[in-house]
């Protein structure tokens, strides 16, 4: 039996993200979304768990949580056969509504946007629970219905994946939402009876069940999709998935092999690896994968049920892997608080829109200070790209710039570690709009620049090639001469009064602000990455 360990990492297209002008401008977000700097709170009551979560909305949309605090509940388990939930069920949610009430308004927030899902949704007693959340807590909490909930999936899943046509499945305790977009925008959805709780209950998949089980289980998925008349996916459509149980099986798959990445939004998790998976789960005892590190024992009972959900869906969808979104109904309530119901469609930002804000976020929440010389910087560094790649090497000449960007990020925290927190910092946070092929390009550019080389779970990652590997040495080079021009050049100096020319096989680099004592170790460093020679000195634009 192979045991499963779960550990953290250590740490070809057109420039996507606008001109650094349009950094400097949000386009305000969604309605009802916090002005920076206020916070909101979000509660979801789940069939699973419940879960209350303060954050702060940032006006290009990105979430930052400020505080969190989760109940289990197994809402599902306390359903007595007549539908209505038993007292153990009722006392247990109203204790999680009080804590959270207080978890809130520590935070001096009054307005509470609070949720319930299909375990509430299916009780004949839920209105008790929504009638003592207002009266004693002063929590407004409503059942919202599968459209409702799939809507708000849909805002908080798809909001900073690098996605436009598909389909999300929000993998809950007692149902699953499916949401078909298309333009990044709601086309239709469903909810369907298949939450991983559900089915762990309903075919004994808690402990290590039995192979009957696992085929009556796969069986009933399958016919549930096919009788709610779910189409296969087009080839050019991406299947999302978000929910505990996706989030599990995803970190799981990510501690097998060298990754950079930390943060699971954006992560793909292969079919095969998820059969994998759910085979190595299904022949331990809930007592041996409670004991797995960073398992959440709470989610022991139910991760197969929701792994049985998810194979299922990808082979009846025809697809061969899984997006995972970090992200859900939370987030998008958050994001979002009306009904999504009462509006006429739940559109999504262009990706675009989502780059260029999420690092004028990123470089906010830090860097703020720095703001003008990062644009310089970045517009450097592009310069220079383009002249040394003859135009070519798009990509890689896109994650240089934000990497120049957001540089100054590791100023504001530690001026001496500055690239290596940079790129810490990148691989860690939510970067809406960035897959994590680019933010391991940016955070690779950032330590070569650093170290001059690439700590091994850059180096046997999927997610960078060996030609890569070649390049980012080269832009780290470029990096470098980039932010020692910046750093000389007068303040209100333009970029492009920096010029740059290749006579007889040399580079040469002319500044402004330059001095002969200037980077000395810049030649030797461009020599290397390049095997061509660079002459930097002082010339008027």
């Amino acid at each position: 039996m192979t045991t499963i360990q779960i550990t953290e990492p250590t740490l070809s297209a057109e420039r996507s993200v606008p001109a650094p002008d349009a950094l400097a401008s949000h386009a305000g977000g969604y309605d009802g979304a916090s002005p920076s700097g206020h916070y909101t709170a979000v509660i979801d009551v789940g069939s699973g768990s419940a879960r209350a979560v303060v954050m702060q909305v940032n006006p290009g949309g990105g979430v930052e949580i400020v505080a969190q605090q989760r109940v289990t509940l197994n809402l599902m388990s306390h359903v007595r056969s007549d539908g209505y939930l038993d007292e153990q069920g009722m006392v247990s949610t109203l204790d999680a509504l009080e804590d959270f009430a207080l978890v809130a308004r520590a935070y001096g927030i009054e307005t509470i946007h609070a949720v319930a899902t299909a375990a509430l949704r299916e009780s004949g007693n839920a209105e008790t629970i929504t009638d003592a959340a207002r009266q004693r807590f002063g929590i407004p909490l409503r059942i919202i219905d599968g459209s409702d909930e799939a809507a708000y999936c849909f805002v908080g899943a798809i909001h900073g994946l690098r996605t436009n046509d598909g389909l999300l499945a929000d993998i809950g305790g007692g149902s699953t939402e499916l949401v078909r977009f298309r333009d990044r925008e709601l086309v239709s959805s469903m909810s369907l009876p298949l939450g991983s709780l559900r089915i762990a209950n309903q075919f004994d998949l808690g402990g290590r069940p039995a192979a009957g089980s696992m085929k009556a289980a796969y069986e009933h998925v399958r016919t549930v999709l096919g009788n709610a008349g779910v189409e296969p996916l087009p080839d050019d459509a991406t299947l999302v998935g978000s929910g505990g149980s996706v989030r599990l099986l995803s970190r799981l798959d990510r501690a097998r092999e060298p990754y950079p990445i930390i943060k699971l939004h954006g992560y793909e998790i292969r079919a095969s690896a998820l059969v994998e998976q759910i085979e190595q789960l299904s022949a331990m005892s809930r007592i041996d994968r409670a004991s797995i590190p960073g398992m959440n024992p709470e989610r022991s009972h139910s991760i197969i049920g929701g792994g049985v959900v998810a194979h299922a869906l990808i082979q009846h969808l025809g697809t061969d892997r899984l997006l995972v979104s970090g992200q859900g109904l939370r987030e998008g309530l958050a994001r979002h608080p009306d009904p999504p119901s009462a509006c006429e469609s739940v559109p999504l930002p262009a990706l675009e829109t989502v780059r260029s804000e999420s690092l004028a976020d990123l470089v906010g929440r830090f860097a703020h200070r720095f703001g003008q010389r990062g644009e310089r910087r970045a517009e450097l560094a592009e310069r220079i790209a383009k002249a040394v790649w003859r135009g070519g090497n798009r990509l890689i000449t896109n994650s240089l710039w934000c990497a120049a960007r957001l540089l100054d990020i590791g100023n504001a925290v530690d001026y001496y570690n500055r690239l290596n927190r940079t790129a810490s910092i990148i691989v860690r946070t939510d970067l809406p709009g960035f897959t994590h092929a680019e933010s391991a390009q940016i955070a690779a550019i950032l330590l070569a620049a650093e170290f001059d080389t690439l700590p091994r779970r850059f180096r046997q990652s999927r997610l960078l090639c060996d030609a890569e590997q070649r390049l980012i040495q080269q832009a780290a080079a470029i990096l470098v001469a980039a932010d020692e021009l910046d750093g000389r050049l007068p303040q209100g100096t333009e970029a492009n009064a920096v010029t740059i020319s290749r006579e007889k096989g040399t580079w040469r680099i002319a500044s402004p602000g330059w001095s002969p004592v200037a980077a000395p170790g810049l030649a030797a460093r461009w020599n290397k990455a390049f095997d061509e020679d660079v002459r930097i000195g002082r010339g008027e634009p």
